[in-house]
């Protein structure tokens, strides 16, 4: 009889074999949200794999839904890929991150093309309980601006961010991401108002574990802030303004591997010395007409 009772029990918890109901409540809510942002005519065309009992059509969310990958144990939300979601770029949504909280063991959350242009939350940022396990976020290609710096910024467990192609300026802020201690990748590209000075002010000076920085077309034309990232391995430069006698912080990056300096067409003298783990070098489409010291 007890054992009977230990099933039934992991069954109204884990749903047994599904996701919990907590969460495959949250995911739904989360489909409701963009099914709202979006234009009108798709919403069959929107996470069409999500359906609940009213559908007719129950399934589980951890096997059968889109986009959703759960831990293989507690059948809890690892993953959520969300990438163009919402199928509208004429209405900038603001997403409700409290719509995350069920997941307590969420370690992946993709949020690509979505045009969002902001982020809230129904709590605190200094009382934030949830997402503590989130290790990868991609907000790439959307149109977030400074103000989303102090929620990031929260998100201490992050191991990698992507930013590429938003509105990140570096300008408007005091921290930046100065407490993501634990980031390895952080991409910045193509946010084209970042300038030299916003290096500093994004607080990238503090993240010493960073591996991989991508601040291509970025619109930088000096690397202050860098000297200190010494586990550099991967750094993408490419397509700004750099000169030459900024490339004297390199100097400090001794384990990178791959730098990328192609398209900054005002780049005239090259001098890498003391790169002893340099393997690739890109140097297209640049001013340069003397090197020195490679």
């Amino acid at each position: 009889m007890s054992l009977i009772w230990i099933i039934v029990l992991m069954n109204e918890i884990h749903g047994y074999k599904a996701c919990l109901e907590i969460e495959r409540t949250a995911l739904l809510e989360i489909k409701s949200f963009f099914i709202s942002f979006s234009d009108i005519g798709y919403d069959d065309d929107i996470l069409p794999s999500w359906v609940g009992e009213d559908d007719g059509m129950p399934s589980d969310c951890c096997d059968d839904w889109e986009g959703v990958m759960c831990n293989a144990t507690t059948r809890r939300v690892m993953q959520l890929s969300l990438t163009y979601t919402k199928r509208s770029h004429l209405r900038d949504a603001t997403l409700n991150m409290s719509l995350f909280h069920p997941f307590e063991e969420l370690q992946s959350l993709d949020l690509f093309l979505n045009g969002l242009a902001g982020i809230y939350e129904n709590r605190a940022y200094d009382s934030f309980g949830s997402l503590k396990q989130l290790k990868k976020l991609n907000l790439g290609h959307n149109f977030f601006n400074d103000s989303i710096l102090p929620y990031l910024n929260t998100l201490t467990s992050l191991t990698t961010l992507i930013l590429s192609n938003n509105s990140i300026e570096g300008s408007r802020t005091k921290q930046g991401l100065a407490n993501l201690r634990y980031l390895q990748v952080l991409d910045l590209s193509w946010n084209r108002n970042i300038t030299s000075g916003s290096l500093t002010r994004l607080g990238l000076a503090n993240l010493t574990n960073l591996k991989e920085l991508d601040l291509g077309s970025c619109g930088i034309t000096t690397l202050q802030g860098l000297a200190k990232l010494k586990n550099l391995e991967v750094l993408d430069l490419s397509s700004n303004y750099i000169i030459h006698g900024s490339l004297e912080v390199l100097a400090n990056l001794t384990n990178l591997q791959v730098l990328d300096l192609s398209y900054n067409r005002n780049l005239t003298t090259l001098g890498l010395a003391n790169l002893p783990n340099l393997k690739a070098l890109d140097l297209g489409y640049c001013g340069i007409t003397t090197i020195q010291g490679i």
